[in-house]
């Protein structure tokens, strides 16, 4: 699953956010990662009537001709509003007869149908679920219907690119994790929370497996949201100044900079309840370990107040992803302390030869 990409040069990883859209190339020698290119186009600078797959093929667009990237090869992550998630519970039984039972599952659940004229769909065994005598799995589905499949791809491949996969976000950004980080590929369990702008989405690993993911709705705009109606300003003004201030902190801004954080705080904790709702659910449901960590990814990740306060929350260690940690040749676009910003594109950059995803072109 979270097997690394081959010597030589890696894909362009493209990662759709709601906001905007990240390009990032690794190469790979016997001299270890360097980066070939990165670039974040914002959405809201582009033309306001292009909009869903065209706009994002129009960032691509002015991200190839604007920065050195090579080859024609790309792995791409789609936005979250067009992946759709739900987990069911399933008597036990083999991959194959698994498998053909979800596309039914699948059809009821999502509406759609799934396979080449329809809709795609990738699943995963999050585990066993007890009820007395009765053992079920259950069974975590990510779907995405065909046409807005389609829709993305065509935009892509009218630019001559050549799509090695379509992959899933969370699974893009655990590959970020295990480069970058000691994880185990045992039994130990790994968490991310990938804090959007729209939202954040927490899922957690076993070994090598992907065993919880969920959606939650408290994210960078609701953060925003709270800073304005607590200081008196438009969301937008918030935004300026959280960006502005919480990298780092001058004496002579000190007092605005805590008026920041206190405006934070309460948002963050109600995220921290949910994450902590997540993993209780996780260590009762399949009597799993809790993390010791949780990686944070997304653009606010490198806010150390965010990670501070979700940390003594959870009672826990809270640590920005650095998912470009040990690559050489970083340019200002991908500093190591935006790390985290680039979690999911560098992993789509590693997209192996073989894993599950999405969907794949030739």
């Amino acid at each position: 699953m979270f097997k690394l990409f081959d010597a030589g040069l890696c894909p362009i990883g493209i990662d759709v956010g709601t906001h905007a859209i990240r390009l990032l190339q690794l190469r790979s020698s016997s001299a270890g990662l360097s980066l070939q290119a990165a670039c974040r186009i914002e959405l809201e600078c582009l033309d306001p009537g292009t909009l869903g797959a065209r706009r994002v093929t129009e960032a691509v667009r002015q991200a190839l001709t604007s920065q050195d990237f090579k080859g024609r090869r790309v792995a791409l992550s789609l936005p979250v509003s067009t992946v759709q998630t739900k987990s069911v519970r399933l008597p036990q039984m083999p991959d194959l007869d698994l498998n053909q039972a979800l596309q039914w599952e699948a059809k009821d659940r999502f509406g759609f149908e799934i396979g080449e004229a329809g809709g795609q769909l990738v699943w995963f065994r999050a585990g066993e679920v007890r009820r007395g005598t009765e053992v079920k799995d259950e069974i975590l589905l990510f779907a995405v219907e065909g046409g807005i499949l389609n829709d993305y791809m065509q935009g892509l491949m009218g630019l001559g690119l050549k799509i090695s996969a379509i992959d899933l976000a969370t699974c893009a950004a655990y590959r970020s994790i295990r480069r970058s980080a000691s994880v185990t590929t045992g039994g130990g369990t790994t968490a991310l929370l990938d804090l959007g702008h729209s939202g954040s989405q927490f899922s957690m690993t076993r070994g090598e497996e992907l065993v919880f993911f969920k959606h939650i709705d408290m994210g960078g705009k609701a953060i925003n949201e709270a800073v304005a109606a607590k200081l008196g300003i438009s969301p937008a003004e918030a935004l300026q100044m959280r960006s502005r201030l919480m990298p780092g902190v001058d004496e002579e801004n000190a007092p605005l900079a805590q008026a920041l954080r206190d405006a934070m705080r309460a948002s963050l904790e109600e995220l921290a309840r949910e994450v902590d709702m997540c993993m209780r659910y996780y260590v009762v449901t399949f009597r799993g370990a809790r993390p010791e960590t949780i990686h944070l990814a997304g653009r606010q990740s490198s806010c150390a107040h965010t990670r501070d306060v979700l940390s003594a929350a959870l009672s826990l260690q809270v640590e920005e992803l650095q998912a470009l940690r040990g690559v050489q040749e970083l340019g200002d676009v991908a500093r190591p302390d935006r790390s985290g910003e680039w979690a999911i594109a560098t992993g789509l950059s590693l997209f192996p030869v073989a894993a599950k995803t999405m969907s794949e072109a030739a």
